[in-house]
C-alpha cells in the first residue's frame, strides 16, 4: 500500500545498515508494498543469508494519537512474546532507534519463507484452514498470558488507565479527535459515537485484567507453511486490552476452528495452575463457552474501533480516493452493524 508514511532507502543507506549489523554488504533490496505505514524490504546478503529490514518514518509529526511509538513497540512485544517460547516468531537481529546510520529507526528480523496467510487462504482446502485457524486460536491464548499493570497502548500514554472502561473509552476518543483535526465527516456524528460509548461503558467495567494482545492480527500478518502456522509479524499495534479485542474474535476474524483452539489452550492453561496461581495471574477471565450479553457488546464494539482507525488513518496515510472511499462504507457498515447487535431485543 502506497503511504505518505513509509521512508524510501537507498542502496547506500541499505549497505551502511547490512555492513553494520553482518559484516557484509547487500547484493540485492526488494521493498515489501503490503505494509500500510512503515516501509520494509528484504535483502539477501553477500554472504548468502537473508534478512527483512523494517523502518519507520523519520518522525511521528503528523501522524494520529495510536501511531506514536510503532517500532519501539513492535520490537519489545516481539521480544516480550518470543520469551515465551511456546509462539512461532522471527528473530529480530539488530533494533537501531540512534539515527547515525539513517535519520530514523530500524530494526533487521529473520526472513520467513513461507506465504502470507492472506494470500493463500482462499486456495486452501477447509480442513487446512482450520488447523491453521485453530493453532492460531491457542497462540494467541499463550500471548494473552502475559499480563500488565494498566490498560492502553503497550508503552504508557495518556490513555493507560488501571480501568478498561475509561482506557478504551480514550482509545476512541483519541481516533475520533484525530478525525475532528483533520476535518473529516463520518458515518456518524461524534457525539453519537460518544452517546454510545457512554451506554455501554457497563459491559467494558466486567473486563479486569491488562492482556497483552496483538490486535492487528488479520492474516496478512500471519505467515503459513507446509499447513502451519511459520511465524506471527507486525505487533506494532499491540497494547494491553480485554482478549476479546483480538482480530480473530471481531467480525473480518477467522472462523470457528480459533475459538476452538483458543478454548482449548485456555483450558490447558487452567490445568496447569492451581486455583490461586490462576487468580493472581487473573486466569479466572477465561472465554466460556457461549456468550454473556457484556461479551456480545464487547464483540460488537471493539469491530467498531478498528473500522474508525482504518477511515481516520486513510487522510494521515494519504491513501488514494478508492481506498478511502472503501474505509468510509466499511465504517457505515461498521456502524450499523454495531447498532443492531446492541439492540436490546438483540441481545435478550
Amino acid at each position: 500500500m502506497e503511504s505518505v508514511t513509509k521512508r524510501r532507502f537507498t542502496t547506500q543507506e541499505i549497505d551502511r545498515i547490512v555492513r553494520a549489523a553482518f559484516g557484509c554488504g547487500c547484493r540485492s533490496a526488494e521493498e515489501l508494498s503490503e505494509g500500510w505505514a512503515n516501509s520494509a524490504y528484504v535483502l539477501e546478503l553477500q554472504d548468502g543469508r537473508s534478512a527483512v529490514l523494517k523502518a519507520a518514518a523519520e518522525s511521528e509529526e503528523g501522524r494520529m494519537r495510536c501511531e506514536r511509538g510503532l517500532m519501539r513497540t513492535e520490537v519489545e512485544v516481539m521480544k516480550r512474546v518470543k520469551s515465551l517460547g511456546t509462539v512461532p516468531l522471527p528473530e529480530i537481529y539488530v533494533y537501531d532507534d540512534s539515527k547515525s546510520l539513517v535519520p530514523c529507526e530500524y530494526f533487521l528480523m529473520e526472513k520467513l519463507t513461507g506465504n502470507s496467510y492472506d494470500k493463500i487462504r482462499e486456495e486452501l482446502p477447509k480442513n487446512e484452514r482450520d488447523t491453521i485457524d485453530r493453532e492460531l486460536g491457542g497462540y494467541f491464548r499463550q500471548i494473552h498470558t502475559l499480563t500488565g499493570t494498566q490498560f492502553g497502548y503497550y508503552l504508557p500514554s495518556g490513555v493507560s488507565s488501571s480501568a478498561w472502561d475509561q482506557s478504551f473509552i480514550a482509545l476512541m476518543q483519541d481516533v475520533m479527535q484525530d478525525g475532528k483535526d483533520a476535518g473529516l465527516q463520518l458515518p456518524m456524528s461524534y457525539d453519537d459515537l460518544q452517546k454510545q460509548l457512554e451506554l455501554h461503558r457497563d459491559a467494558l467495567l466486567e473486563v479486569r485484567t491488562p492482556r497483552l494482545l496483538h490486535w492487528d492480527s488479520w492474516a496478512g500478518n500471519v505467515f503459513v507453511k507446509n499447513g502451519h502456522v511459520e511465524g506471527l509479524i507486525d505487533f506494532e499495534r499491540a497494547l494491553w486490552a480485554d482478549p476479546l479485542m483480538e482480530y480473530g474474535f471481531g467480525k473480518f476474524g477467522y472462523s470457528e476452528a480459533f475459538e476452538q483452539g483458543y478454548r482449548e489452550a485456555d483450558a490447558r492453561i487452567q490445568h496447569d495452575f492451581n486455583a490461586a496461581d490462576l487468580a493472581n495471574r487473573g486466569e479466572a477471565e477465561s472465554l466460556p463457552e457461549g456468550s454473556t450479553r457484556s461479551q456480545d457488546i464487547r464483540r460488537a464494539i471493539y469491530p467498531l474501533y478498528l473500522d474508525l482507525v482504518m477511515r481516520v488513518e486513510c487522510y494521515y496515510r494519504g491513501f488514494g480516493d478508492e481506498h478511502t472511499a472503501w474505509a468510509q462504507q466499511n465504517l457505515q457498515e461498521g456502524w450499523e452493524r454495531f447498532l443492531n447487535l446492541t439492540k436490546p431485543d438483540f441481545l435478550s
